[in-house]
């Protein structure tokens, strides 16, 4: 399934020439627990994930972004959603992916993750969509990562 979601009351012709955004984010369960990452720095919350490099494909991409930032070793159970954001400034395109833990190794952040205060927390399904539903953070995006986040979510269960 696709979902696009379009910010600023634009069309796809008004971002027709920018050249999309590719990530991967994993939805990792564990028991009753969904692995999401905080950003202490700015108050807000993300499943673990990021961009997919070059030559790479989006399973080795999530693959490796959920090791990086969590330190869990994971193999793909299923495909989620694909979520299509389009702004006046950038367009992401968004692959969620199911996920099980198989595995823990240490954490590998960048120095931006490590600036941001990026820690990798479990959570309930119950506080996963509380915190995903609301927008706490004083942070410009966190609405928009929240409302991303939780259309992923929902939709790839």
């Amino acid at each position: 399934m696709v979902i696009e979601v379009f910010g600023d009351d634009i069309t796809k012709e008004d971002v027709k020439d920018l050249i999309p955004r590719v990530g991967a984010r994993g939805i990792v369960k564990k028991d009753d627990l969904y692995l999401m990452v905080y950003f202490e720095k700015d108050g807000f919350y993300t499943l673990p994930g990021g961009g997919v490099e070059i030559n790479e494909s989006l399973e080795a991409a999530v693959i490796r972004e959920v090791k990086e930032e969590t330190g869990y070793i994971c193999q793909i159970m299923k495909k989620g959603v694909v979520l299509k954001e389009y702004f006046i400034d950038s367009v992401w395109h968004n692959h969620y992916y199911l996920l099980e833990v198989v595995d823990q190794t240490e954490v590998a952040l960048t120095k931006e993750e490590k600036d941001m205060g990026l820690v990798p927390v479990w959570k309930t399904l119950e506080e996963v969509l509380d915190i995903l539903s609301s927008s706490d953070s004083d942070h410009q995006d966190a609405e928009a990562i929240h409302n991303r986040e939780f259309l992923g979510f929902t939709h790839s269960l």
